[in-house]
């Protein structure tokens, strides 16, 4: 497993804190908020205990999550489904230009089910969220010729606020196709993410892209670990 940068979960600290907010605002009749601290208290010289999570900004892979042979299998099952357009909750249609299926969890698809919960609960002893399960079903994704995913947040209103981690496999042969590079905001390529069966996790809220494909199709599988809202 690697991660970029390195990721690491630091214990509980004393944080220094250059104005701290008091717990209660006063209202006037105007609607004009002012800061009220309580009696013995103020905004300079304090400090709050916090966990410092490196984790936060890290991009982590994983190699060999599935076998060529569950690859294949995933990618059959996905194209058995109805297909339909990728879509987003903000911008124009051409902002996302693929076709995705949902593979539901089904009997015969709860090992796959089992395995990406697996994996989510594994790589979170880094990343440290508060997440409890899956909200949506597993996404099966195809970029073609030309297809493609602008920057975006996998993290957004009603039940994607309660995405917290995100993974995709590799389905695909890294010469399957070309072009259709995952990116990040931030950080260099991460050429590892086109071995087939390896698996890449973020932050749902880290800006991320996949590139236009110029030849031949991308397949993979997307999933979203959820949890309680950001508070």
């Amino acid at each position: 497993m690697s991660s970029y940068p390195p990721a690491s979960l630091a214990g509980h600290d004393a944080v220094p804190l250059q104005y701290r907010f008091p717990s209660d605002i006063r209202v006037n009749e105007a609607g004009v908020g002012s800061l009220a601290w309580r009696t013995g208290q103020g905004p300079f010289g304090q400090t709050t205990v916090a966990s410092q999570n490196a984790s936060m900004a890290a991009v982590q892979w994983q190699a060999g999550v599935l076998t060529p042979e569950e690859c294949a299998a995933v990618v059959a099952a996905g194209r058995a489904l109805p297909m339909m357009d990728g879509r987003v909750e903000l911008g124009a249609d051409s902002y996302r230009v693929s076709h995705i299926a949902w593979i539901e969890p089904q009997p015969e698809n709860h090992w796959l089910y089992h395995k990406v919960g697996a994996l989510f609960t594994q790589i979170n002893r880094s990343y440290g969220f508060d997440i409890v399960g899956l909200v949506d079903a597993l996404q099966f994704t195809e970029y073609g010729p030309g297809q493609h995913f602008h920057w975006h947040m996998d993290i957004g209103h009603e039940q994607t606020s309660l995405r917290k981690l995100s993974m995709t496999i590799q389905l695909s042969q890294p010469d399957d196709y070309d072009g259709g590079a995952l990116e990040f905001v931030g950080l260099h390529p991460m050429e590892q993410s086109r071995t087939q069966g390896s698996a890449t996790f973020f932050p749902s809220f880290m800006g991320h892209r996949v590139q236009p494909v110029t030849r031949g199709t991308r397949c993979s599988l997307v999933a979203w670990a959820a949890g309680q809202p950001y508070r």
